[in-house]
Parts: structure tokens; sequence; C-alpha cells
């Protein structure tokens, strides 16, 4: 739950910035006597986002699907209206924070604050301006932090979560599973016999979509999206310097640019000093990490790439980590579980954007913005041109259109059988390619609006009816389907007989001596902390959800898979105890926030929100949301 940016961020100021013409003046809905305008929902709807933004490390995926934006949109709202309604509560319940309550706040906030702690007018009103806030505006949102931190926010302060709850969560993503595996492409299957005439035309007839080449229509399209109405636009040089200037003055865009000095990392942790001076001795004597463990059954190992040094889970570890040179071993180092000795794999520098390494992408940020709200502008003169050019070949190119011709299949594949190379996303791609289709040849062609709000025109002038190729013409290709058929057949049996072998005695067992033993890969390690992505999802799932001793037989792709988990281990106790500290947190934050959300919902059935403008939501929310997606490199 989102009330405002210093409320949520402990005192910190964090927005996007930027106004909007045009919108101020209307009600979006009204809690009691109050009316929150357009301009007051802009704010929230930015802080939303630079919250959502700081918990995903400045990822703005979420920005990229109208039901995350329509997410975004309603929190911002539904936190609105919960300030308003907490605001009401105090004031029903006799409230009423005065002057010197709000200068105290005020004077307390840390970004207001000179190095030694002292309040800075100069500070306060250089944070003011970097977030369009004037003094009234200040001193209205204290107030209502005040509110909410008497009616809401004071509640469930005290709750943890369970023990069990958390015990449960450890067991379950502390353990990892160490698994054998082996892969067999369907290929592998030897087909010795030659299939007959008489058996290729069974398989045609049995097959005959396989070998049917496609209808193609040969289409001439204008289209017009923000990308395109952007390259038309203009970015002076001051625009693009006030740009760098706030993007580097926001925490989540700078930590998008610029990057702290990573460390890849081994670690043996042990429990007492002397194995921890002789671990170092040997490792820096040049034996190897994995060698040092066999030595050492005791010690606990751990690897970290590329990790920051707030990555680590213990202080004076990180301080040897990164104090330690590329290709060292370190001293050993007293941590809060006992000894660890590190070993630094590698260094990368901290790097810092500079505004002539940002030049160019913000130069695309600032157009696409801007061409978001200027594609509406220029749909009347792309819909003007449309109807005066039959044979769309008179659309002028300066409103940002651009022309495209060529034939397709209902699939958007070209006779060649790769994708059109068709502009935007899935979703205007599948409307263009709808249009094609539904289109009669030679209909005159007409302005429609695709679903991300670009516009294109159609003009289809040929269509090659789908016809089924003869059999004598696709011989070949039917022999090559044939073979490929047989010998997955014979892969399939070949894997079958190996799985019912592999659930009585184990994968290992099963393939030792067999022509498949060397494909085998073991003692794998699947991990719940770290998923791996050279395996299929599928693939990942079974090795994670068997039990000990359970063998998979799995289809994937062009293959069938052996899975069989041999044992399972422990991860780290020292990052265990880390990420149960950091999930205690964020279960008991979760759990405030069900009961401010709960007590919050009963102060709106005391008085309920009225005059929800639904259309002027959708407005201001997607108009907002593309201006900061527009920033973010998104659109």
């Amino acid at each position: 739950m989102v009330f405002v940016s210093f409320v949520v961020l402990g005192g910190t100021f964090f927005g996007l910035g930027g106004g909007m013409a045009g919108l101020g003046g209307d009600t979006v809905v009204q809690v009691g006597a109050h009316k929150i305008t357009p301009a007051e929902f802009q704010k929230a709807i930015q802080n939303q986002v630079s919250s959502v933004l700081q918990q995903t490390g400045g990822s703005a995926e979420f920005l990229k699907t109208p039901q995350g934006r329509q997410e975004i949109g309603h929190t911002a709202l539904r936190s609105l209206i919960l300030v308003h309604e907490g605001e009401l509560a105090g004031r029903r319940n006799g409230l009423n924070p005065g002057d010197e309550t709000i200068r105290g706040v005020v004077f307390a906030m840390p970004d207001f604050q000179d190095p030694s702690g002292r309040f800075d007018p100069q500070k306060m009103e250089a944070v003011l301006g970097r977030n369009n806030m004037s003094h009234q505006d200040l001193t209205q949102e204290v107030r209502r932090m005040l509110y909410g931190s008497a009616t809401l926010l004071a509640f469930g302060r005290t709750v943890q979560p369970p023990a069990q709850e958390l015990d449960w969560l450890m067991n379950y993503i502390g353990h990892g599973a160490v698994v054998d595996m082996v892969r067999l492409p369907f290929s592998l299957g030897e087909v010795s016999a030659q299939p007959t005439d008489g058996q290729l035309k069974r398989y045609y007839q049995n097959h005959l979509w396989q070998f049917r080449q496609p209808e193609y229509r040969h289409a001439r399209i204008v289209i017009m999206t923000a990308g395109s109405v952007a390259k038309t636009i203009q970015i002076s040089d001051e625009d693009l310097q006030a740009a760098y200037r706030m993007k580097m003055q926001d925490p989540a865009e700078a930590a998008r640019h610029n990057s702290p000095e990573l460390r890849s990392i081994e670690v043996l942790a042990v429990t007492d000093e002397a194995t921890a001076k002789s671990l170092a001795a040997a490792w820096r004597g040049g034996q190897s990490w994995a060698a040092l463990q066999k030595q050492h059954p005791k010690a606990i190992p751990a690897t970290l790439n590329d990790a920051r040094l707030t990555d680590l889970p213990d202080e004076a570890l990180g301080k040897a980590a990164f104090a330690t040179p590329e290709g060292h071993v370190s001293a050993p180092v007293r941590t809060a579980a006992g000894w660890s000795v590190v070993h630094v794999l590698s260094v990368k520098s901290a790097r810092h954007a500079s505004f002539e390494s940002l030049k160019d992408s913000l130069r695309e940020d600032l157009a696409n913005e801007r061409a978001t709200a200027m594609l509406k502008d220029r749909q009347r003169a792309f819909e003007e041109a449309v109807a005066g050019s039959v044979t769309l070949d008179k659309v002028p190119a300066d409103i940002g259109a651009f022309p495209l011709e060529g034939s397709l299949d209902s699939h958007g594949n070209l006779p060649g059988g790769e994708p059109a190379p068709l502009p935007g996303d899935a979703a205007l791609r599948q409307a263009l390619i709808e249009q094609v289709f539904s289109q009669k040849k030679d209909e005159p062609p007409h302005v429609v609006t695709g679903p991300d709000g670009s516009a294109f025109a159609v003009l289809v002038d040929g269509v090659t009816p789908g016809r089924q190729e003869p059999y004598e013409a696709v011989q070949q290709a039917v022999k090559d389907a044939w073979l490929a058929d047989a010998r997955k057949h014979v892969t399939e049996q070949r894997v079958t007989a190996l799985y019912q072998q592999a659930k009585k005695e184990g994968l290992r067992q099963a393939l030792a001596g067999q022509k498949e033993e060397a494909m085998l890969q073991k003692d794998e390690h699947f991990s719940r902390l770290q998923l791996r992505n050279d395996v299929p999802a599928l693939i990942l799932r079974a090795a994670l959800e068997q039990k000990q001793g359970q063998t998979a037989m799995l289809q994937e792709g062009d293959g069938y898979w052996l899975v069989n988990v041999t044992g399972q281990y422990a991860e780290s106790p020292t990052m265990m105890q880390a990420i149960r500290q950091r999930q205690a947190s964020l279960i008991a934050g979760a759990y405030r926030n069900d009961l401010q959300e709960t007590l919050g919902m009963s102060y709106t059935r005391e008085v309920p929100p009225r005059h929800f403008n639904a259309a002027l939501f959708s407005d201001v929310n997607e108009r907002v949301l593309s201006m900061i997606s527009g920033r973010l490199g998104q659109q």
C-alpha cells in the first residue's frame, strides 16, 4: 500500500517529475468534501511507479502490459483514497496536527538536513523544486502523513510472522537437488530400412496438412506508430541536458545506468581460526576450491557472481571480499557465523554514465515521450492522406507514416517460411495480419486504429489461393518426414527401456556400459535460490519437484530427457540466515499492509468515495504512464 512518496520511502522524496497540461479542473473521484484532481492523481501515479521501480531494481517491465498499467493506476488511486479517508477518520476523532508539530516533522526529514544533521532551508527549497512542490503542498502532505500515521500506519507495527511459517519456507528454499540427467535427441534413433513407395504415399495421405501451400496475400501497408512519429521529432541540446540531469537525480534511473564495483568470489566458511588459516595458506599455495572442499568436508562453500558489496550477508566478509585484489586469497576473516576465506575470481570496475554516453538514448526517450502525445494529433492528417491515396503511394513520410509491401500467409510468414518483417509488438503484428486476411482484394483502404494507439491502412492487391502439393512434387520432403518420425519412434522405445531400468536401480547404473553413458550429466546441482537457465523449464521443475530416488522421462523440444534425483544439499547457513531475516521483514510488512488495508477499507464504508470518473481515470493514467514509459525507453 503506497500513500505518498516520502511516507513510503521513509522521508525520501522520489518523483519522476514533469507536468501535464490540460488535465486540471475535473475530478477523478471525491472523498468526503475533497475532490481528487487529475494533477493529484498524476503525482500518486508517479510515486507508485517510483516505488515499484525501487522494488524491481529499476526494471520497468510492468509498464509494458495493459494489465500492469491498470494495476499501477488502481493502486495509486486506492492509496490516495485511503490517505484522505485516514484524514477524515482523524478529524472525526478529534485529531488536528498543529503548525509546531508539522514544523518538527519537516525539520527532521533527512532530505532537508545538511551533513551535520541540521535543517537546511536551501536544501529543502532545492528538493521541493525538483519535485514541483510548494510550501503549501509540503504542509498538506505532512499533515496527511500525520493523519495516516495516527489512523492507519501505526497499526500492525508489532506484527511478526509465525516461526513455523519461516521454518517451512527456509526448509523449502534452503535445500537444492543433486541430479543425474541425460538428453537423448530424436535423431539418435537408427533406421536401417528405407520406406517403400507405398509407405510414403500412406504417410502423405495421413499428413496432407504438412504438404500444403498456404494462401498468400500481397498487400500494401502504410503504418504510423509512436516509434515512427518519434523519428520525425527534433530534440534540442538544452532538453537533452535537462533530461540527463533529471535522470541522474532519480535514484532508480541512476541505478539503471551507474553500477558499483562488482566482484565474483569463492568462499569457504569454517568454525575456527586455525582451520581458516590452513585453508588460506593452501589456497594461496595453488590448491583449487574444489580440492580444498574435499580436504575440509565440513567447510561450507559459497560462490557469488558479479556481486555488489551489499549482496554479501556479512559486513566483515564484504570488506574482505572488496579489499582483496583480483586473483588473490584473503586473510581469514571473522564473521558472525565463524571464520571465512575469500578468493576473488574477477573484478568489474564501477561505472558512471556520462552525458555523451547517454545522449543518443536520451534523444530517443524524449522523442518517444513526445511522440505518444503527437500520435493522436497526427491521426487526422494520416486519415486525410489515406483518403486521398487509393493506392497508398501518396501518404507523406513527414507525418511519421511509412510504407510496407509484400506477400505473407495467415501466420505472418513469407513464401520462404521466415517471419514477415512487420513492425510493432505481437499485438500490432497480429492486427496487421488479421486485417490483410479479412479485407477483400482491391477494397479501398481505410484507417484502422491499432491496439497500442498506432494507425495503419491496408490495400490487398493480390491473392494466391492455397493448394495441396502433389505427392510427386514433395516426395523427398515426405521421405524426410517419414524418416524423422521413424527415428523419433526408435528413440522413444530406447528411452522408455532406459527409463524402466532407471526406476529400479538409478539412471547412472542404467546407463553404465551403454552407448548413451557418455551423454550422462552427473551430480548436477539445482537450487530454488538461483534457478538455472541452461535447461528447459520442464526439466528444472522435474529436478526440483521430484523426491530423492525418483526418475522422470520427459519430452522437451526435439528430444527426450531422463531426470534422476540422487540427493539433496543444503545452502550456505550464513546466506540462509540473511534470507530468513529479509523474508521475515517482507512477510511482516505484508501482514501490516493487510491490516492497514482492512482498516482503511472500513473507513471507506464510513465515508464512501463518490463520483468516480472512469474515463478521466483511464485518460490520466494512460497519459502519465506513456510519458514515463517514453522516459524509461519502454515505448
